[in-house]
């Protein structure tokens, strides 16, 4: 029965058969649990509660969000999304001595009102409902509190995130580069959050609300960071991955990654798209502060003064100049407006457009150049061209619904464009199909090509095989009279296996008559010579009793056939069975194929499950890539064949190299010097790997060879020693040897790759993967990166890349 583990305390509860609520005997708490009727769902659930209690709260949703995809019906799945989405971790109250909630990611979204809530409690019987919505109302209640103590709160401008303390409790180099950017962005006079100093007159309450408030209302977030580790720590992650979600759910504001010491490559995968600060360059300072006085220091006024005395917004400094000027001009702000739109002012054109509106509610002309603005077009023709663009979303901005509302020759306008567009779309429509048609029919006519070549390879590899061993037939009958063979030894096993215990008994008890007899003939005296001529009598007798008794017993296992135990024989008969049924089916297989030849079906399960057909096609040189071992491809952890692509070819062996990135891995574990000799990654490739992915069969085609420490071309680093392995990866001059050129060299990786953490490069699908060679120092390592290139400068020797191993296999066993 799997386990279940309590969400408070993580003990293991004691669940009674279909209960979908116990009481956990460590901490006392009445919760909901799963329904454990899958064990992979089960192992999922104990992976997620692992994390929940963690504050993993992200990565505790990933897994919920798995088992809901799923079972759609697992109502405590849904509840999970819950707790993680207000990063809900349950603490001892003083008071009580009992588990209450508290919460790490507030939001103005009620509980009460979240749709996984209301699954959660759709999905549930009577009882469960009842604890999901006491758990509820005790979470709307903090959430409550929250928001209400972080109204109060001052704006900001700037959110800074950072590690405080290392594992050790020191101080870390990421608080000193925090609190220098503190310092600097303090005196240009913005209101900067900080831990360090903000929460320190907080000190004995809750710090959420303040974080909240802090995350809600700054306008940019800089997360600092000296290691991979430090980014991804439990609470600095939490900070920067519910700024992006602010940033994703449309509001304006701007994260800044901020690394010393480190490759940018090595920052979390979400970074990847960000403009970062590397703050051991000269002038880094000076640059952050210039990018953030761009974003923050123009919205909210140039110096504190400005804001300290509430500066006004400037619409209304643009709407008082105006008046004060000589009263409302409609004309003259159109132009001004225009005007802005050509400088690519967007800012001010949006201002001067809100002026009109100001004076003339209804005025087309002023919509228009909203919506122009907010497609950032410096001219109607501009402006035009991206209106009728393919499937083109200024068509639905509410500026041009209400510019056609009011302005009669605007609504002929825009609906000339929208015929304009409907045109351009059909006929982008009809070029589509036209294309797409032309791509099939050429990948139909490629496909059958390759068919047909892998059903002549096939055809001509199977008649050489059918040359060179005994007939089927002839199989058939060896294989036939082995099981007959077996299946008697079975049948016999039991009987004889008494008669093989009795002799044993019988062998026992007279040794022990033969140790008896030596000792009394050992107590006699020097003149019992007559006794002791009887005893040898006997003794000789005895020995030769037992030595035939013995030849008795041997024979006996020799009927046996060497197996231990009858399970081990009626094994070697089932299987010899099974060969029986595989000739037999092989016969059928030849008549059919004898009648019809072979279908591509056919030829390509001999191909990827039958080692001597393909070993035999790449002697030939027929094929390039062939499937070998097994190993978790997909999303859901399926084995699948790996598809190797070969290398080069030496006698009797190959050289390959994983077609995908199979796996996602850390070259060393800790950030330190390392070698190919002592790193981590070659431990799991000839162990873990090896062991998962091979069966017994198929490691014996792997051979043990001296893989060498080639040095960086490019750098004077240490390679270590060469080694003995039978999965290793590339160097930096065999990736130049065996591939040609960077196309070539381009990777992607697996589904289950990318579910461990693998980057993706959205444009190509390409991801990084290690070679073994070092990098520019002794604490990296070289890589590939995703357009191909070599990266010989290397990356964090404690970062995850993807891993594509390579390995020799024996043709012939």
């Amino acid at each position: 029965m799997a386990i279940i583990k309590c969400k408070m305390c993580g003990g293991n509860l004691n669940v009674p058969e279909d209960s979908t609520v116990c009481e956990c005997e460590y901490c006392g708490t009445r919760q909901t649990v799963p329904k454990a009727d899958d064990e992979k769902k089960m192992t999922l659930f104990k992976r997620a509660g692992r994390l929940l209690r963690a504050c993993e709260f992200d990565k505790a949703s990933g897994v919920f969000e798995t088992i809901v995809a799923d079972f759609p019906e697992e109502a405590e799945a849904y509840w999970g999304l819950v707790l993680c989405k207000y990063g809900i971790e349950y603490v001892d109250d003083p008071a009580t001595g009992k588990k209450i909630p508290t919460c790490h990611r507030s939001s103005f979204e009620s509980v009460l009102d979240d749709p996984n809530y209301e699954q959660a409690c759709e999905n549930t019987d009577a009882v469960a409902r009842r604890v999901y919505r006491d758990e509820a109302r005790q979470i709307e209640e903090l959430r409550t509190r929250i928001i209400e103590v972080s109204g109060k709160e001052e704006p900001y401008d700037v959110f800074i995130s950072y590690k405080e303390t290392d594992d050790n409790g020191e101080r870390t180099l990421d608080s000193v580069i925090a609190q220098d950017i503190y310092k600097e962005l303090t005196r240009e006079g913005l209101r900067v959050f900080f831990s360090r100093i903000s929460l320190e007159s907080k000190l004995g309450t809750e710090y959420e609300p303040y974080i909240f408030a802090a995350l809600n209302s700054a306008k940019v977030m800089i997360v600092v960071g000296t290691d991979y580790e430090n980014f991804d720590s439990v609470w600095v992650k939490n900070e920067w991955s519910r700024f992006l979600k602010l940033i994703a759910s449309g509001e304006k504001k701007t994260l800044i990654p901020v690394f010393r010491n480190m490759d940018a490559y090595d920052m979390p995968k979400e970074f990847a798209k960000l403009a970062a600060q590397d703050m051991g360059k000269v002038g880094a300072m000076q640059d952050l502060l210039h990018g953030i006085d761009k974003l923050v220091g123009k919205a909210l006024g140039n110096t504190a003064a400005d804001r300290a005395a509430g500066s006004q917004p400037a619409q209304q400094i643009v709407q008082q100049t105006v008046v004060q000027g000589g009263g409302p001009n409609v004309a003259a702000l159109i132009q001004r407006g225009n005007m802005a739109l050509k400088d690519g002012d967007w800012k001010k054109a949006k201002e001067f457009f809100d002026q009109v509106l100001n004076m003339d509610a209804k005025c087309g002309e002023a919509f228009l150049g909203l919506a122009m603005a907010d497609a950032q077009k410096s001219n109607r023709n501009a402006y035009a061209v991206a209106y009728k663009a393919i499937n083109s979303e200024l068509r639905r901005g509410k500026n041009v619904s209400r510019a056609r509302q009011f302005d009669l020759e605007l609504a002929k306008w825009f609906a000339e464009l929208d015929e304009q567009g409907k045109q351009a779309e059909e006929k982008f429509r009809l070029e589509q199909e036209r294309k797409a048609e032309e791509e099939r029919l050429a990948k139909e006519k490629a496909r059958y090509a390759r068919e047909q070549q892998v059903i002549d390879v096939v055809s001509s590899i199977m008649a050489d095989i059918e040359d060179e061993r005994p007939s089927l037939s002839t199989q058939l009958a060896e294989a036939r009279q082995k099981a007959a063979a077996l299946d008697n030894l079975c049948y016999l096993y039991g009987a004889v296996q008494a008669q093989i215990t009795e002799l044993e008994a019988a062998i026992n008890k007279l040794r022990l008559q033969e140790t008896q007899l030596t000792l009394k003939r050992g107590n006699l005296g020097l003149f019992a010579g007559k006794e002791k001529k009887q005893i040898d009598t006997e003794l000789a007798s005895l020995n030769k009793t037992i030595a035939d008794t013995e030849a008795k017993r041997d024979s006996l296992q020799k009927e046996l056939g060497g197996f231990r135990t009858q399970k081990d024989a009626e094994d070697a008969r089932n299987k010899a069975k099974q060969e029986v049924g595989r000739i037999e089916e092989a016969i059928e297989e030849k008549k059919r194929a004898a009648e019809k030849g072979y279908t591509y079906e056919q030829a390509m399960s001999l191909l990827e499950k039958d080692i001597r057909v393909s070993a035999r096609a790449v002697k030939k040189g027929l094929i390039k890539t062939l499937t070998f071992g097994h190993y978790p491809q997909s999303k859901d952890d399926r084995r699948e064949p790996i598809e190797w692509q070969i290398l080069k070819k030496e006698g009797n062996r190959i050289l390959v190299i994983s077609k995908y990135a199979l796996d996602h891995q850390q070259y060393k574990s800790k950030y330190t010097d390392v070698t190919w000799e002592t790193c981590s990654l070659r431990t799991w490739l000839n162990g873990i790997f090896l062991k998962d992915a091979f069966s017994a069969e198929e490691q014996m085609r792997i051979p043990t060879v001296t893989v060498t420490a080639d040095k960086n071309p490019s750098y004077n680093t240490n390679p270590g020693k060469d080694t003995q392995d039978r999965v290793f990866l590339l160097s930096i001059p065999k990736v130049n040897q065996y591939f040609a050129s960077d196309a070539e060299r381009q990777c992607k990786p697996t589904a289950y790759a990318i579910a461990q953490g693998c980057y993706v490069n959205k444009d190509n699908g390409n991801c990084l993967w290690w070679l073994r060679s070092p990098g520019c120092s002794s604490c990296s390592a070289a890589y590939v990166d995703d357009d191909g290139s070599v990266h010989s400068y290397g990356s964090s020797v404690n970062g995850y890349l993807g891993v594509r191993p390579a390995l020799w296999i024996n043709l012939d066993s």
